[in-house]
Order: structure tokens, then C-alpha cells, then sequence
């Protein structure tokens, strides 16, 4: 419940200061964080809710855009590469539908875009429009790949999280009045128009695509589609100055070429172009934002877009990872985990007697569970309990911690839960382990007992068993 007010002031707050970020982030934002309300006054079990945060997305993606098609397309396509989920398919289209009719009811009117002419298809239109769908691909995976880079690199070195937005925009503003223009902040819904009538500076795209990067790598709120509108259109203008293509043509083409790339979403990419261009640009649209699809790779804007189906057979190992994994995959030394178990972190060296010496402590939590401020303001930021408790124990110098992710199970009542989403099963509760000293975890603890008063806390003490050890002790039991 809290998404919603604080979403919505974080982006407002980045407009008012200027920076180079859009506004459906927040529509998304806001149509999933109040669907999800509806969850438990109708109990809703894990697959149930999904399909509603997917509904959620569709209304507010078709609302803000005016693309209900797209918008429910989109709520299907976005949280998994390569899978479709049909059984949400009507209410995502109901949710696109009537948000933008609310929308329209509102009084609130899109930008018009006009291609006026559109070639005959053939053969060297063909090939220009596969050319272009390369170059929206690589700009869209330069794009995420830039703008994570930034995030990570501002939480790397600034630690305390309202800093960063603080020196991001002072960086900002040094750099529109070094250019003396604000051209690239803000929506840039200008432009995005301009690049449809007449030749643009051919490193528009270059400017906003840095200035976007920025603003939303340092931590100020918004959106990166109607930056990526601009990005892809005013760079479709200045390849139509060697693609045999008309230039508005490969403007609306980069529009959404671009966002398909980045996004990871050719279906609602094309559904977008025919409603915003016509039907005619479908064609060029869709091999655009296809080809685009296929060159961005297993990169993106969404961190916790899931791969569902790898898009080249030889990248099959990812499938089932986050974008936000894949870096640590990847970069992972190759080891035989049988052979070297101590990478696994629970012996250090060769020093096993260590093991007896050490006590396991699991704090069992509700899925959603804040660090909550007894009172005041704070509550409404409160940070999840999860992440705030693993930071704390890394900074108290615990040997080591686990936040387990919950994806099955169940409890004293018997029934069973199998769920394979993104969203952790409600009925389940999340487990953070410790492992260390006793006297280090209790005094952690106690540091930390005004959060944890609806904690499951269990303290044990364990004696590591090889192979051998589990037959002696099962033989014991017997």
C-alpha cells in the first residue's frame, strides 16, 4: 500500500527537478501495488495474485499510453522472456481496456503521431528494416546495461540511499547547463514529435540515452519507456539518413524497436506501433521489434524479469535466472561442488572441528514483513525485514547468511503449496539463516529485538554430519 503515494511523489519529485525520466513506471507501479490489495480480502492463493499484479500492469501500461491492445499484451509478455501466461489473458485485456477508457473519461489526451507515407513491401525494405532492428537491439541492451552499471556503482559508493539522487541530480544539472539547452531531460515529448516531421541532430539518442541512464541510475523515480521513445525515434531519424526507409517511418519503427529491445517485449511492441501509427506499419514495426528482441540478448530494463525460454539455444543454462542474477552466473568460476565443497562456505579450510562450535539461527517471517518504526513518518518507508536483516548481519561481522527464497512447502495444516513465480508464496513464511558464534548472534539479537516482535526465532546448535556420520546416526536411531 505504500507503493502507490510514494511512487507517485518520488516521480513527480523528478520531473519538478528535471530530470530525464518518464511517468509509466509509476502508472505500472500503481496498478500492481493497489490490484494487489484486493489480495487478501479475497484470498487469493500465489497464482491468483499473479495474474492479478499482471492485470494491474495491463490496465496501467494501456491507461497511460492510450495502446489497450499493447497494454494487455504487455502485462502478459513482460514478467517472463518467452512465455505467454493465457490463463490471464481476459482480465489483462479487461484492466488495458477500461483503464484507458477511465482514462479518456478523465479528459486526458495522447500525443498523435503521424506517418504519412509507407512504402510497398520488398525485398530492400526488408533487409533495411532487419538493419535497424539490429541497431534498436544494441541500443536498448546499451541502454539497461548503462543504466544498472550507474545503480551500481551509485549503491556501491554511496551508502546512505537519499545521497544519491542528491549528487545524481547535481550531475544532472551541471551537464544541461554545460549544453545550455534541456533538451534531453524531462519526457521529451518534443522531440519524439520533431523526429516524426524533420531531420534532428543525429546524437540525440546518444544524449538522452546518458542522461536517462543518470537520472534513474542514481535513484530518482519515473520510467524508461518514453525516455527509450525518444531514444529509438530520434535514432530510426538519423538512420533514415543511409536506410532506404522514409525517415518517419524508421522514427516510429525506433519508437518501439528500441523499447522492445530493452524491454524484452515484441508483441506488445508491434500491437503499440499499429495503434499509435496504423495498421500499414505493422510490417516494419514487428520486424523491427523482433529483430531488436533477438539482439538485445539476456539483457534489460526489468532486473526481475525472469527467462522463461532462453532466446538462443546457447544461453539454455540461464533459463529460470532473473536479469538481475545473470551477472553473477556468469562471472562464477566453474567448480566441482562434490569435490571442493568447502565454496559452499560452511567450512573454512581444513579447520572441520570448527563446525561443532558453531549455532544456526533462523528467523522465520511473514512474506511482505517490514522493519517497521513503532511510530512516526518512518512507517510508511519502513524497508523490507528480509534485506534489512542480511545488511545488519553483514555489518555485525556474522560469518555468514542465507535469505532463503521460499517457492514451496507447507505448514501444520497440511496443505501443500508448489509455486513457481516471482512473487514468494503469502501463506509461506521467508527464513533468513545465520550461522556463527552463539554470543554474536544473540547480541545481534538483542540489537535488534524492536523488529523482530512477530518473529519465529529458533536457535540451534548442529553438528555437521559426512555421509559416513548420517548412516552411524540413522543406525543409532534404528
Amino acid at each position: 500500500a505504500r507503493m502507490t503515494p510514494l511512487v507517485l511523489l518520488g516521480t513527480f519529485a523528478s520531473h519538478l527537478f528535471g530530470g530525464s525520466a518518464g511517468r509509466e513506471g509509476t502508472a505500472l507501479q500503481t496498478g500492481a501495488s493497489l490490484a494487489d490489495q484486493l489480495t487478501r480480502p479475497l484470498r487469493l492463493g500465489p497464482a491468483d495474485r499473479r495474474i492479478l499484479l499482471m492485470a494491474g500492469i495491463s490496465g496501467g501500461f494501456g491507461s497511460v499510453f492510450g495502446t489497450p491492445l499493447a497494454g494487455a499484451v504487455f502485462g502478459l509478455e513482460v514478467l517472463a522472456i518467452g512465455k505467454l501466461r493465457y490463463d490471464a489473458i481476459l482480465p489483462c485485456f479487461i484492466a488495458a481496456i477500461v483503464g484507458d477508457r477511465m482514462t479518456l473519461a478523465c479528459g486526458v489526451h495522447h500525443t498523435v503521431f503521424r506517418i504519412q507515407q509507407i512504402p510497398e513491401i520488398d525485398t530492400r525494405g526488408l533487409l533495411a528494416a532487419v538493419i535497424a532492428g539490429v541497431a534498436f537491439g544494441l541500443t536498448g541492451r546499451l541502454f539497461a546495461t548503462v543504466t544498472h552499471g550507474i545503480s551500481r556503482w551509485f549503491r556501491r559508493t554511496i551508502r546512505y540511499a537519499p545521497l544519491r539522487p542528491v549528487l545524481g541530480g547535481a550531475v544532472v544539472a551541471a551537464a544541461v547547463f554545460a549544453i545550455g539547452s534541456t533538451r534531453y531531460i524531462g519526457l521529451g515529448i518534443p522531440a519524439i514529435v520533431e523526429s516524426f516531421a524533420r531531420p534532428v541532430a543525429p546524437w540525440d539518442f546518444a544524449a538522452k540515452l546518458l542522461f536517462t541512464a543518470l537520472t534513474l541510475g542514481c535513484g530518482f523515480k519515473g520510467g524508461e519507456v518514453t525516455p527509450l521513445f525518444f531514444i529509438g525515434a530520434t535514432l530510426g531519424n538519423a538512420l533514415g539518413r543511409i536506410l532506404p526507409l522514409p525517415m518517419p517511418l524508421l522514427a516510429g519503427m525506433g519508437f518501439v524497436g528500441v523499447f522492445a529491445g530493452a524491454a524484452n517485449t515484441p508483441l506488445a511492441s508491434t500491437l503499440m506501433a499499429m495503434e499509435l501509427f496504423g495498421a500499414e506499419a505493422g510490417v516494419f514495426a514487428a520486424i523491427a521489434s523482433v529483430v531488436a528482441y533477438l539482439t538485445s540478448g539476456h539483457a534489460g530494463i526489468y532486473s526481475a524479469q525472469r527467462i522463461a525460454l532462453s532466446k538462443h539455444a546457447g544461453a539454455g543454462h540461464e533459463e529460470g535466472l532473473r536479469l538481475a542474477d545473470l551477472g553473477d552466473v556468469r562471472q562464477a568460476p566453474e567448480i566441482d561442488l562434490f569435490e571442493h565443497l568447502h565454496h559452499l562456505g560452511y567450512l573454512k579450510g581444513n579447520d572441520d572441528s570448527r563446525m561443532n562450535e558453531l549455532t544456526v539461527l533462523r528467523l522465520y517471517f511473514k512474506t511482505g514483513a517490514t522493519a517497521r518504526a513503532r511510530s512516526g513518518w518512518r512507517k510508511l518507508i519502513a524497508p523490507a525485514l528480509g534485506p534489512y536483516l542480511l545488511q545488519h548481519a553483514k555489518e555485525a561481522g556474522i560469518d555468514q547468511a542465507v535469505l532463503h527464497r521460499v517457492t514451496g512447502g507447507f505448514l501444520n495444516d497440511g496443505r501443500l503449496t508448489l509455486d513457481n513465480s516471482d512473487v514468494p508464496p503469502p501463506s509461506l513464511p521467508q527464513c533468513l539463516e545465520m550461522v556463527g558464534e552463539e554470543e554474536l548472534l544473540r547480541a545481534f539479537l538483542d540489537l535488534h529485538r524492536p523488529v523482530l516482535g512477530e518473529v519465529r526465532i529458533v536457535l540451534l546448535r548442529g553438528e555437521q554430519l559426512d555421509a559416513d556420520g548420517l548412516r552411524d546416526a540413522r543406525m543409532s536411531v534404528d
